[in-house]
């Protein structure tokens, strides 16, 4: 049940009927409270069966280890191996299965799941939290459904006493959820997916063997654009639904593409997954206590465990190594100016993307052969300046698709992510007047309804 589809739209509007309905009828807090979390973790299990009912014992699975282990090590914290043992077990199993068979599918948002009840773990562990006595609690927090498929990995201290307190209906939270809502459908459905088209048109002449290195570069261009556009609407689908009912999740993107540097990039990209291999797997290694050397291989650790978690491929973990990498060689570029050096917005967006070609191909092969085309895009500019071959045909654009329509969509996204880089969007919509307010709600809406692309897409980080 894809998020940005009617059928998930009809549940959620359902659940949130339900669920303000009974906040109304039951006065007292605390049997509200209740009552809402054995309607959240219904509404987790059907969301959860829809996408495969043979999965729902990978996701009970965790939830009784989550569940057993904070117990248990707010008594004995030797036994912490063991439950992070039975934790990642299924995950591994599964990716192992899945790197030997390569079409084999894993549960859906198992990598997530898994990362978010080890953080409620950890903390147990480290006495930072008290071992949480409900079942029904832990079991919403690792399920809890609008994040379950692709995140965010949400974190244990945020997100249970959040669970725990009663839910009233207020006018202004429920409308700037909704608002998120629709501008999470507006990047999905309308620049990511129509991005998409274009970036399968290009691979399928590449595959043919009718190759331009413009389409190739413009493909690889925008796939980081869609590949953003993709997983932050969903993340603020995710974060609009949840605001929705009441729970507030932190951002999970902050402009990336904006980033001077591949380490502000990673502060700003991903935010849930990158904060948590920092905290879980770069600061025990040392993090950069230890002097440069076991710095960079701290980092390169760090990103090679961010590849594997991606995929089963050789090319996800060379993706990582080349983020490692870039940030290695930025921390010695900082060290030998003394601090000066302060990166290019311009240099990394060319970075991730090249990044990103590794990331997006089957295999490391697949990306050094769109690479190669790279070399004949001298020869493509000079055919259409010659006028041999139109702009459009260089581009390999697509005769049914609105081109310079994408292209004003991608420029206006761009202008508002200017606007909203310092201050924030919800902010700055309460402050216009009215009437214009509500015509650009009506315009987003209308967007979404006209011209979301022909074929839908599924979510990219859904595989993941």
């Amino acid at each position: 049940m894809p998020v940005y589809t009617k059928l998930y739209g009809l549940f959620f509007l359902t659940i949130c009927v339900i669920f303000y309905s009974l906040a109304y009828l039951i006065k007292d807090s605390a049997n509200r409270s209740v009552v809402s979390r054995v309607l959240l973790l219904c509404a987790d299990l059907v969301f959860y069966a829809y996408a495969g009912v043979t999965f729902l014992p990978a996701l009970l699975y965790v939830v009784v280890v989550t569940y057993l282990g904070g117990l248990l090590l707010g008594k004995r914290g030797k036994l912490f191996p063991l439950f992070c043992t039975l934790l990642f077990a299924p995950l591994v199993a599964y990716k192992f299965l899945q790197w030997n068979q390569g079409d084999f599918i894993i549960p859906l948002g198992i990598s997530f799941f898994t990362l978010q009840a080890y953080s409620y773990l950890n903390s147990v562990y480290k006495k930072d939290a008290e071992p949480e006595r409900s079942f029904l609690t832990v079991a919403v927090f690792v399920s809890f459904f609008p994040a379950v498929s692709s995140g965010p990995i949400l974190r244990s201290s945020k997100i249970i006493p959040q669970l725990k307190a009663p839910k009233d209906f207020e006018y202004d939270r429920v409308t700037d959820g909704m608002k998120l809502y629709c501008l999470g459908l507006f990047k999905k459905m309308v620049l990511a997916d129509n991005l998409a088209l274009y970036i399968q048109s290009v691979n399928e002449q590449f595959a043919l063997g009718n190759v331009h290195g413009l389409a190739v570069i413009t493909a690889a261009i925008f796939y980081s654009l869609q590949l953003y556009l993709d997983f932050s609407g969903y993340s603020d689908i995710v974060i609009g639904c949840s605001k929705v009912l009441g729970f507030d999740i932190d951002r999970n993107f902050d402009h990336p593409y904006m980033a001077r540097t591949i380490t502000e990039f990673w502060r700003r990209w991903h935010i849930s997954l990158s904060s948590w291999l920092r905290d879980y797997i770069y600061f025990p290694l040392g993090g950069s206590k230890r002097g440069a050397f076991r710095t960079y291989i701290n980092i390169l650790i760090v990103f090679v465990i961010s590849g594997l978690w991606h995929g089963n491929g050789l090319n996800y973990i060379v993706w990582g190594l080349l983020h490692g990498l870039f940030q290695c060689v930025e921390r010695a570029l900082k060290a030998f100016t003394h601090g000066k050096y302060k990166g290019s917005r311009l240099v990394t967006f060319v970075m991730v993307t090249f990044a990103w070609m590794f990331f997006a191909e089957k295999s490391v092969g697949d990306a050094l052969g769109k690479i190669r085309a790279f070399s004949i895009i001298p020869r493509d500019i000079s055919e259409v300046f010659s006028g041999k071959h139109l702009l459009v045909e260089a581009l390999q654009v697509p005769q049914d698709m609105n081109f310079l329509m994408l292209v004003v969509g991608i420029v206006i996204f761009a202008l508002v992510s200017v606007i909203t880089y310092e201050k924030d969007g919800l902010e700055l919509i309460r402050k216009i007047p009215a009437v214009p307010r509500w015509v650009l709600y009506n315009l987003l809406i209308l967007g979404v309804l006209f011209f979301s692309a022909s074929t839908q897409v599924s979510f990219i980080y859904n595989k993941f």
